[in-house]
Order: structure tokens, then sequence, then C-alpha cells
């Protein structure tokens, strides 16, 4: 399982403001809620439970997906849209 946490990040300017009930953990219901590219808890969720369900491991790969979806011109998109672009367009090498 990856378990990457806030300080594998390499993009910087990350904000911690979100409210424990918006933790998609505690809603359970991430795949119609937006991903906020610049909270680091919910990029560090999200990546890690891609990874995980891909079974992948190495921290290469979570930087490179950090990179992907912050350097994607997408705002205000869904958990699945992030999921289906990185399916059809992410390579791990």
């Amino acid at each position: 399982m990856a378990n990457f946490t806030k300080s594998n990040l390499t993009f910087s300017g990350y904000k911690e403001t979100a409210y424990p009930n918006d933790d998609p953990k505690v809603t359970g219901k991430p795949d119609s809620t937006l991903l906020n590219k610049a909270e680091a808890y919910e990029m560090v969720y999200f990546i890690n439970s891609y990874m995980t369900k891909k079974s992948w491991s190495q921290k290469a790969t979570f930087n490179k997906i950090e990179k992907f979806i912050k350097t994607s011109e997408y705002k205000d998109k869904s958990h699945k849209f992030w999921r289906d672009q990185l399916d059809k367009n992410f390579r791990v090498n």
C-alpha cells in the first residue's frame, strides 16, 4: 500500500486549511468529490489511493502523479475524473 505523506510532495505552496468533515476518508464518497489540487492532504490521499489500487509503491511514481495533476490545465474535477485521466494518459516509465 502506498503510504506517502505531505513531506513527500515536491510542489510547494499547498494549503492545509481543510475541515475534518471534508476529509474523503471521513465522508466516504470521494468519487464525486472535487479534488482540490491546492490542498496537501487531498493530494496525498488521492495519490496514495490511486497508487494502492495500481499496486505501485515507488516515491518517484508518487511525485510523477503529483506533477501530472498539478501541471494539468484542468480545475475543479472529481476524483473519478482524475483516475480516468491517469488511466488514459499516465505511464510509470
